[in-house]
């Protein structure tokens, strides 16, 4: 396969990157104002309520895309007066949200976290040689390279796991996945505003 690397300015979090004190029309729509972090990877979102008011038993159905681009749902419960609830799934892009049930005159930060991953990379499986992984970073941030066994190219829901020599790493590693991984992806922790991280990849073929 052909040596590929990208590098990434993460988005820190922020409480009201999606809107702030946003109000649902009539029809439970929010109108979003924006609709992605800006830097190409996909993070949690956050819904933080401004009022007093319990929303919890209601549904608050987020609409947007996977960090490959691919379209995803998640319906989440709201928040309980003065509280956050945050996502369990991560968006690139959230192109829309809707509640069920009218909020009222209520308002809604809706942002996203510094909780984050990265698009899904695919190995070449069949190679008798493991991919070779080197990560450089600037600034502050605590991340991992996870891989998969999983088909990915066909649209399998992957589960993934940390290369163990690329787990929790704050500094500049590298590290190989296992022979006969499909796939792999970063997953940030946290981080400080303005780092970087650059992640280069190579794997010999068959020979």
């Amino acid at each position: 396969m052909r040596p590929n690397t990208v590098t990434y300015t993460p988005a820190d979090d922020d409480a009201n990157g999606f809107g702030d004190d946003l109000q649902d029309s009539a029809a439970g729509v929010f109108t979003l104002t924006a609709n992605n972090a800006a830097d190409s990877l996909a993070h949690f979102v956050t819904i933080l309520g401004n009022a007093g008011t319990n929303h919890s038993g209601k549904t608050f159905t987020l609409t947007g895309t996977d960090a490959n681009g691919v379209a995803q749902t998640e319906n989440m419960a709201g928040p309980n007066g003065v509280a956050t609830v945050t996502s369990t799934k991560y968006f690139l892009t959230l192109t829309a949200l809707v509640v069920d049930s009218t909020t009222g005159t209520d308002s809604f930060d809706i942002g996203w976290t510094d909780d984050i991953v990265g698009p899904t990379y695919p190995l070449d499986w069949k190679s008798p040689y493991a991919a070779n992984i080197y990560v450089d970073i600037s600034g502050t941030i605590d991340f991992d390279i996870q891989q998969t066994f999983d088909n990915v190219l066909a649209g399998d829901a992957p589960s993934w796991v940390a290369i163990s020599a690329l787990d929790s790493k704050t500094a500049d590693t590298y590290g190989n996945p296992a022979i006969g991984a499909t796939a792999i992806r970063l997953l940030l922790n946290s981080l400080t505003s303005g780092a970087t991280i650059k992640i280069s990849t190579s794997q010999a073929g068959n020979m």
